[in-house]
């Protein structure tokens, strides 16, 4: 299915392309682990993959809003933990919408994302989890 690349790249953007403002954690290399099930195959996909983080806070709205198409509906942050629902589609995308949360411990941080997609009449649910632990403070090798 070709819109699973797209949800999946997603959520890793969530992850490591991380903008200033809401809560914070440790920056340098990340190990990133995402978990998810392919809504059509039912089979599960897991994808570990090192990132740099640059900047100590996370903010997802303003990632998702590297995707033109979408728009943040109601966004939550508390101590440690931000919460959001999301809104996107148009263009060549179909519709979708999702909620997810992320929570940092600054060395971990975790979270996950639930989309609902509809398409020529279907109706798909995907879940991603993610788990990312720091590793170092410098990228090197990234």
């Amino acid at each position: 299915m070709k819109y699973f690349g797209f949800f999946s790249a997603a959520l890793l953007a969530i992850v490591s392309s991380l903008p200033a403002a809401a809560i914070e954690f440790d920056t340098g290399k990340w190990q990133i682990t995402m978990q998810s099930q392919n809504p059509v195959s039912g089979q599960p996909i897991t994808e570990t993959t090192m990132e740099c983080i640059k900047d100590s806070h996370f903010d997802p709205s303003t990632v998702m809003m590297e995707d033109s198409t979408c728009r943040i509906t109601d966004k939550k942050e508390d101590n440690n933990m931000v919460t959001w629902r999301m809104e996107c589609g148009g263009n060549d995308m179909p519709a979708f919408r999702g909620e997810g949360t992320f929570i940092s411990r600054g060395s971990t941080a975790e979270g996950i994302m639930k989309v609902i997609m509809t398409m020529e009449g279907n109706t798909m649910e995907m879940q991603n989890k993610w788990h990312g632990r720091w590793v170092a403070p410098s990228c090197d090798g990234i």
